[in-house]
């Protein structure tokens, strides 16, 4: 049982230490603006010099720059409002790189947006959502903290 379990482990754990491992395909360099990378999950603001890996994201937001330096020391340069996948090999090697041109929304989308967010839409519905509740349940009575007094006669 316990020669099972640590087999198990083993090649789970191969695949892990094999993408931490992986060697970068380039490096992210003169980075003007905002500019940010996705390596798996969500896009994280970039540091300068950043290795990137096949597959790797980088997004230039409006009014940024970027270039990705390749191992074999070709640059790729990044405009304002792109977005690009990294390739395996660069593109001095003839590989095609993917660059996509996003539009100001797109780009405003995941970085920030709009100063009202999600404030106002989750008050609203936290209190739709009590006072369906409360009707599902026929629970009409006020359990307020002010309790009215009774009018003298």
């Amino acid at each position: 049982m316990i020669r099972t379990a640590l087999l198990l482990s083993a090649l789970f754990a191969a695949p892990a230490f094999a993408a931490e491992t992986a060697e970068p395909a380039a490096t992210l360099s003169a980075q003007q603006g905002t500019v940010l990378v996705n390596q798996g999950d969500e896009f994280i603001t970039a540091s300068e010099a950043q290795p990137l890996l096949a597959g790797d994201r980088v997004m230039v937001m409006e009014g940024g720059s970027a270039e990705i330096t390749f191992t074999d020391g070709c640059v790729l340069p990044l405009e304002s409002g792109s977005l690009l996948e990294v390739p395996a090999l660069s593109t001095c090697a003839g590989t095609v790189a993917s660059v996509q041109s996003i539009g100001p929304s797109y780009a405003e989308a995941l970085g920030g947006g709009s100063p009202v967010g999600w404030g106002p839409i989750l008050t609203f519905g936290t209190f739709g959502l009590l006072i369906a509740v409360d009707i599902a349940t026929n629970d009409l009575s006020f359990r307020g903290g002010i309790v009215p007094t009774p009018a003298s006669p």
